[in-house]
């Protein structure tokens, strides 16, 4: 899996939880209207948002290992490329259905959490916010995950995903510096073309694992053979 796609999905999906999002970063307290004192609470509070990623994952990327150890990667990919395809042809079904009761409990346990900590004001509470932040259910960092668990190892696993943190900053950044610098019809022209980018992943995915079991068929038919050799002279 490139780790490119990690980026592009991190700076286009970022657009779409700047109006998810967006108001949850606003809330974010502001010691000053400076730039460099606005700067490093960003950072601070982003940092936490991409530990929580890279977390998730390491964790995932062992998951993904012992699946590739079994064999299993190439049906993996395709699972997963499945997967992204129908969360985007169900999209609006999905966002009607009834939640399940742990769903809204978690949500309703990280907002009780997060508002805690905006009474503390303190660089400490900023990290713990955006590592709260991160915790919030996602389509997008599902669908970072589901690239992620298909790299080589756990930890380019948790690079994927801390590049895929990365590739949120600018939005996200720029919407706690200036609200009004990402215009809402710019949000609107970018969410528009985000399923777009999200079948032509699950589309690479499902090749991707097409792909792999074309190149393990070769090998199941040469460890079918018996082994012979092919050096004159040697009676064998």
């Amino acid at each position: 899996m490139e780790l490119w796609t990690a980026l592009a999905l991190g700076f286009l999906g970022s657009f779409h939880c700047v109006g998810m999002c967006g108001p949850i970063v606003l809330s974010v307290p502001r010691s000053s209207s400076g730039f460099l004192s606005l700067s490093v609470s960003s950072f601070i509070y982003n940092s936490g948002r991409i530990l929580t990623y890279s977390i998730f994952g390491l964790l995932f990327g062992f998951l993904g290992r012992e699946i590739t150890l079994s064999g299993f990667q190439s049906w993996l990919s395709i699972l997963m490329g499945v997967s992204i395809l129908a969360a985007v042809l169900f999209s609006r079904q999905l966002k009607k259905s009834r939640k399940p009761k742990i769903y809204t409990s978690f949500v309703s346990f990280i907002t009780q959490t997060y508002n805690r900590l905006i009474r503390k004001k303190s660089k400490s509470a900023l990290f713990g916010m955006g590592f709260l932040n991160g915790l919030l259910p996602c389509a997008f960092v599902y669908t970072g995950l589901a690239a992620a668990v298909l790299t080589e190892t756990p930890y380019h696993s948790m690079a994927y995903m801390a590049l895929f943190g990365l590739g949120t900053v600018p939005a996200m950044f720029s919407i706690y510096l200036a609200p009004n610098f990402v215009s809402i019809d710019l949000r609107s022209a970018i969410r528009k073309y985000l399923p777009y980018f999200a079948v032509f992943l699950g589309v690479f995915l499902i090749f991707r694992g097409v792909a792999l079991q074309d190149l393990r068929l070769p090998v199941t038919l040469m460890e079918g053979m018996e082994p012979f050799c092919v050096f004159p002279g040697t009676g064998n």
